[in-house]
């Protein structure tokens, strides 16, 4: 069966501006982790359906908005993650909970606003809903009712892992020479994992090949929503015992490889409840994508003083996996070409038709 996507779909700028505004501008995007915002003026910064944003903890209630100055449009916060209070470097405004301006220095002898010029000095803000510890944001100016995107039962499995994360976690962002939506395709096709992933993550799952055939049937909602694109998968794993697994409050079974599918880009795992890996594919062009890993081990029942060098180790590790899909990847990507016949899809794979088939409605491009 032919893919309802064509090589337009991954290639074209014109499709890839078309997804910012139909897809990243209006559905619910991971933005990061609430255990990371835990202090007064924690804050991280990223970029979604084009828009720069900051989520910053104010007064202990966490706030998106868009990281621009009222007044030169200069960004309020210039690292990915940090603690300082919303407050713009170029000449010194500062903002309140509210996103108002507060002070502006000299503002009487320098700008002379009216008030209503004043009134009007203001960040835009945009909608944040917390599941358990994962924060997403919506910059769409009506945004959809999030059980729209995710079920509650979804909602419920995320919030329940996301509560044994550890307070420390790992980062690092890889840039990709592929269409974003390959990546999302990849980690919904386990079939793969035989060929590409032979030596390091093969040898550690079970009955792998089964996998991909099962995952059609666990999603118990209309196949042509949003909502059936997100869902959870499991598959028994073979975990190699370490020390510091007996210092942390492990989730679930053990042997266990838990696999979230969250659309449209994120693939979040956990490695027999003990290391918890949100991987994000973020678009940056059509032809370009920065892989966004955030790693973290279960809540720690005691101090681990070799925890940075645990983090470090199991992110290397993940490197390693992906830069072995990121080959194939590229490749793929580099001989797209207009006109070029569409994927060619087997029994196994519904759940990338059900992903075509989801995109090209919200794409507007079927009724």
């Amino acid at each position: 069966m032919l893919s309802e996507l064509q090589a337009s779909h991954y290639i074209d700028p014109a499709v890839f501006e078309r997804e910012q505004t139909h897809i990243f501008s209006k559905l619910w995007i991971f933005a990061g982790l609430r255990t990371l915002l835990a202090e007064p003026d924690a804050f991280l910064t990223r970029t979604i359906g084009g828009i720069p944003i900051v989520i910053q903890n104010l007064s202990g209630v966490l706030k998106a908005f868009e990281n621009q100055c009222a007044h030169r449009q200069m960004p309020l916060q210039f690292e990915e993650y940090g603690q300082r209070r919303l407050a713009c470097r170029y000449h010194g405004w500062t903002y309140d909970a509210d996103g108002r301006a507060k002070t502006i220095p000299d503002e009487q002898t320098l700008y002379r606003f009216t008030s209503e010029e004043r009134s009007s000095l203001c960040l835009r803000e945009f909608a944040i809903e917390v599941i358990g510890n994962l924060v997403f944001v919506n910059v769409h100016e009506t945004p959809i009712p999030i059980e729209q995107q995710f079920t509650k039962e979804f909602r419920e499995q995320l919030a329940d892992i996301s509560s044994h994360f550890s307070s420390q976690a790992i980062h690092t962002c890889v840039p990709a020479r592929y269409n974003w939506k390959l990546n999302f395709e990849n980690v919904l096709d386990a079939n793969h994992v035989a060929y590409v992933h032979p030596r390091t993550f093969r040898p550690l799952i079970k009955n792998v090949a089964a996998q991909p055939a099962e995952i059609a049937s666990e999603t118990s909602v209309d196949d042509s929503e949003l909502s059936s694109l997100s869902f959870c998968s499991t598959m028994a794993m073979s975990v190699q015992p370490w020390p510091w697994h007996a210092m942390v409050e492990q989730y679930g079974p053990e042997d266990t490889y838990h696999n979230y599918f969250i659309y449209p880009n994120v693939n979040f795992i956990s490695v027999g409840g003990l290391v918890f890996l949100i991987q994000q594919f973020d678009p940056v062009a059509a032809d370009r994508t920065e892989v966004r890993f955030t790693l973290m081990t279960a809540k720690e029942k005691q101090r681990i003083a070799a925890l940075p060098a645990i983090l470090w180790g199991h992110l290397k590790g993940e490197k390693r996996v992906l830069d072995e899909d990121l080959v194939l990847l590229e490749a793929l990507q580099a001989r797209l070409h207009a006109g070029g016949r569409p994927a060619c899809h087997g029994t196994y794979e519904t759940q990338l038709r059900r992903v075509a088939d989801v995109y090209l409605r919200l794409m507007g491009d079927k009724a």
